[in-house]
């Protein structure tokens, strides 16, 4: 008894790290918000001087408010949590000690700021904020420093391609049933707006799997083969969107839009599984794990089991198409068939996930969490498949199951969506050694800062505040700047910062070093003009607002 106890106690204590670590996806969202607190530091002192100058003073006092509001939210995100920012609270003892540290800090510069804001502020009070946001600054970096020298955590980000690349296959059949609808004078004018914000989805979709979206979670591919099935699709879609601007009234020109529609469906179907079948290459800054193999196997079943539940999504668009194709009389005989077998495919999909499907290449799900869910999707489609079934017995005269099918495919719609998430998150987490990704987020970050930091250090030497002081401390922030940048561009083994490879992040990279080339000269010129000031105080905001793109990037791309 006492063995099985120590036994007990001891597994407790192994576990115990693991269960309430940050994963490092997690752990990338807390790096990127604790460095950016490092930079709003800078730019709420930067703000306040322009503020006290006189400078834009109405434009300024607003985005000083704002600064202030998430530094607060923000940090006590950090400490406690907050699911608007996707912050886990602070597991960590050494860190949360640190974040209380810095907490006792914000206080007493927040009463500095509340008075700046309430138009209350002497001279004593700038000098406050000029001596304490440097220390808030440091206090706030060591808390960064401590997130990243935690233990990490990554997912694969292949699933989410496979994913909506596999939406798009819905998007088609949802195109062409608003287009019926409209035709048919049911709710048009909401059925416009549908089809106007499907088409929008996707076409920012389809250029999302192109050239990659930062807030879709997309990274461009590099593959010639899905490259080129993308392109056909393209070049498709290219002809199909003048006119679903439209929505032709015309019987003629609408069926050859459904038609190129059902096309479009079978050439982005092709480019699934092209991702499916892919082994898409998650450049690591570190050596990864040595089981690849294994993972890659598991990996490969995820994305399979990914790709037919986010084709469900499509049938359900695709039935209830074809039902109201079946129900027009146009090509009824055909569309009848393609009907019985979009509703057979559905259901011998939905069994599968459930019990297996040799033939479907599906095994059992084993998360309890899918399987619960599963119940829910099946007893949305029961109906949902005896209506179907009632408009392929009808010849489409029953206009009762119609109209079930018409109100309620959007519910099922919504339903089969959620069961792909669920997929996307079962299978547990992968370790790897990611300090080589947080790194870059933690640098990358850091970026934002300085480009507060120097334009506040510039606006004191102008102000004449401890001017030689400042002017040493503004050409340490540039040359910082300057450096990072540099090894962000080229990589930097001792700072175990590889080289970028993803497209996104080098054009972006790019695009920062371009107006770094530009601000840079009037950071360093001892005696600016009133052009280049202006020129500054206008390519600040457009500095920051890049490199905040570019640590978004290095947060979310799987291939760096």
């Amino acid at each position: 008894m006492m063995r099985n106890l120590m036994i007990w106690i001891v597994a407790a204590l192994l576990l115990a790290p693991s269960a309430f670590a940050l994963t490092t996806k997690e752990l990338a969202i807390s790096i990127n918000l604790a460095g950016k607190q490092r930079m709003l530091t800078q730019k709420m002192t930067k703000e306040a001087l322009l503020i006290s100058a006189g400078i834009d003073t109405q434009k300024n006092l607003e985005k000083l408010k704002k600064s202030r509001a998430l530094f607060d939210k923000t940090l006590n995100g950090l400490l406690h949590g907050d699911k608007s920012l996707r912050l886990k609270p602070c597991q960590e003892p050494k860190v949360k000690v640190q974040l209380k540290k810095v907490l006792k800090l914000w206080k007493a510069f927040d009463r500095d700021i509340g008075k700046v804001l309430a138009g209350k502020a002497d001279k004593n009070t700038y000098k406050r904020l000029e001596k304490n946001n440097l220390t808030l600054l440091k206090e706030m970096h060591k808390a960064v420093t401590m997130y990243v020298s935690e233990t990490k955590q990554k997912t694969s980000k292949r699933a989410q391609a496979i994913n909506l690349s596999g939406k798009e296959r819905m998007l088609t059949q949802r195109m062409a049933k608003d287009l019926l609808l409209i035709s048919e004078g049911i709710d048009t004018k909401k059925n416009r707006a549908d089809l106007k914000a499907t088409a929008k989805e996707f076409g920012t979709i389809l250029k999302g799997l192109q050239k990659g979206d930062a807030t879709l979670g997309l990274v461009g591919t590099k593959l010639p083969a899905i490259k080129k099935q993308l392109k056909k699709g393209d070049r498709l879609w290219r002809e199909i969107k003048p006119a679903l601007a439209k929505a032709p009234k015309n019987p003629r020109l609408m069926a050859k839009t459904i038609a190129q529609l059902d096309t479009l469906l079978v050439v982005m179907n092709k480019a699934v599984k092209k991702y499916e079948k892919s082994i898409q290459r998650e450049k690591q800054a570190l050596q990864l794990s040595s089981l690849v193999n294994s993972f890659m196997k598991h990996k490969n079943s995820e994305n399979h089991v990914v790709n037919l539940s986010g084709k469900q999504r499509m049938l359900t668009q695709k039935m209830t198409k074809l039902a109201l194709l079946v129900s027009l009389n146009i090509d009824r005989e055909e569309n009848k068939k393609r009907l019985q077998n979009a509703y057979t495919l559905y259901g011998k999909t939905l069994e599968g996930f459930a019990k297996g499907d040799k033939t479907l290449g599906l095994e059992a799900t084993k998360d309890p969490k899918v399987t619960a869910y599963l119940g829910e999707v099946k007893a949305a489609w029961k109906p949902f498949a005896e209506n179907i079934r009632k408009v392929i017995d009808s010849n489409g005269k029953d206009t009762k199951a119609l109209a079930y099918v018409v109100k309620h495919n959007e519910a099922l719609l919504q339903k089969s969506h959620h069961l792909v998430q669920l997929f996307k998150k079962s299978g547990g987490k992968k370790s790897f050694m990611e300090k080589a990704r947080l790194n870059i987020v933690d640098i990358a970050g850091r970026q934002r800062m300085l480009t507060q930091k120097m334009t506040k250090e510039k606006l004191l030497i102008l102000a004449k505040v401890a001017s030689k002081q400042n002017s040493q401390k503004l050409k340490e922030t540039v040359a910082e700047f300057d450096t990072a940048l540099t090894m962000l561009i080229k990589g930097d083994p001792a700072h175990q910062l590889p080289k970028p490879a993803n497209v996104k992040m080098i054009a972006q990279l790019k695009r920062v070093d371009t107006l770094w080339q530009k601000l840079k000269p009037i950071y360093l010129d001892e005696k600016p003009g009133k052009k280049a000031l202006q020129a500054m105080v206008e390519g600040n905001p457009v500095l920051l607002s890049e490199m905040n793109k570019a640590v978004h990037i290095s947060e979310i791309v799987a291939d760096y």
